[in-house]
């Protein structure tokens, strides 16, 4: 699994079935410097649990079916003991001025082409990929930053789902062999909204680039450490045809992973952490003084596979 991703590196053979669940815990400390009306420092964390269950499905030795989706929580811990209309104490799951609540999340269909399929053995694997993005319910229902120039009134600035459909292209090419590294490679995928939100969202296109090897440790329970490295670039994002702040960004995460066997499957402990190399944390409040400090913890199964 590189860098605890339960759908990547492998291929199904046809009539082979593959589940994994990922689980995801992001903690985000921020602040940002005072606003207008708001004469004092603003301060919290945004915490964010999801769980990714997904199934791979080989319809033919070439061709797989992916199929995944993310349930989970947004938790906003506000830091202050002065009220703001800004932020507040409060989770993705209840509904908001601005907000739809839920704890679904977005799904995606992916469809790969196995270009080049070492199975289990040492080898080349090489797949191309392209699918949809379907949004759910959970998002925002207008502009958190009033860009348009209407008075600020409460709202909330984050969701579990941007509420746009996405088209999905990927690449992965991974390699396999007996020696250390046994496993390295990695994946390049590009995402972007074929159209903004029905409330007037456009959110940025998304590449992102991970590199991950692994070492294995030849010990009883089949264990490896894994090393990687994802690039995530983001591109602008609009709000009604205007620039939104805090999305365009660029920032790096390097990782590091235990996996192991079981008789149920494999499994992946993953610590990440997210450096902003530029822009910033895209819930803040906007163009002013702010920083983040983001940790990600991420616990992966991919079980063994039924047959048709």
């Amino acid at each position: 699994m590189p860098v605890g991703e339960t759908d990547k590196g492998f291929g199904a053979k046809k009539g082979l079935l593959y589940y994994g669940i990922q689980s995801s815990y992001t903690y985000i400390d921020w602040w940002h410097d005072p606003i207008k009306n708001e004469p004092f420092k603003h301060s919290g964390t945004l915490k964010t649990f999801v769980v990714r269950p997904s199934f791979i499905y080989g319809i033919s030795n070439k061709l797989n079916l992916m199929m995944s989706s993310n349930l989970g929580l947004r938790s906003m811990n506000w830091n202050q003991a002065k009220s703001s209309i800004h932020h507040r104490s409060e989770t993705s799951s209840s509904n908001f001025h601005n907000a739809n609540g839920g704890i679904l999340g977005d799904s995606k269909i992916i469809l790969r082409y196995l270009a080049k399929d070492a199975g289990d053995g040492n080898g080349i694997r090489l797949y191309t990929g392209t699918g949809i993005t379907i949004p759910s319910k959970n998002q925002l229902t207008s502009d958190p930053f009033f860009l348009n120039g209407d008075n600020v009134k409460e709202h909330r600035h984050f969701s579990l789902s941007n509420g746009t459909y996405n088209y999905n292209i990927e690449t992965q090419l991974y390699f396999k062999r007996s020696a250390n590294p046994t496993f390295f490679g990695g994946f390049i995928l590009y995402e972007k909204p074929f159209t903004e939100s029905k409330y007037g969202y456009l959110p940025p296109a998304n590449l992102n680039i991970a590199l991950s090897m692994i070492y294995k440790r030849f010990d009883n329970i089949d264990s490896s450490i894994g090393y990687g490295l994802n690039i995530l670039s983001t591109s602008q994002g609009y709000w009604n045809n205007i620039p939104a702040p805090n999305t365009k960004s660029m920032s790096i995460s390097p990782s590091l992973s235990y996996l192991f066997g079981t008789s149920f499957g494999a499994i992946a402990l993953n610590i990440q952490k997210p450096i902003f190399i530029d822009g910033s944390f895209a819930s803040n409040e906007g163009d002013i003084k702010q920083a983040t400090n983001v940790w990600q913890f991420t616990v992966s199964l991919r079980g063994i596979p039924f047959n048709n």
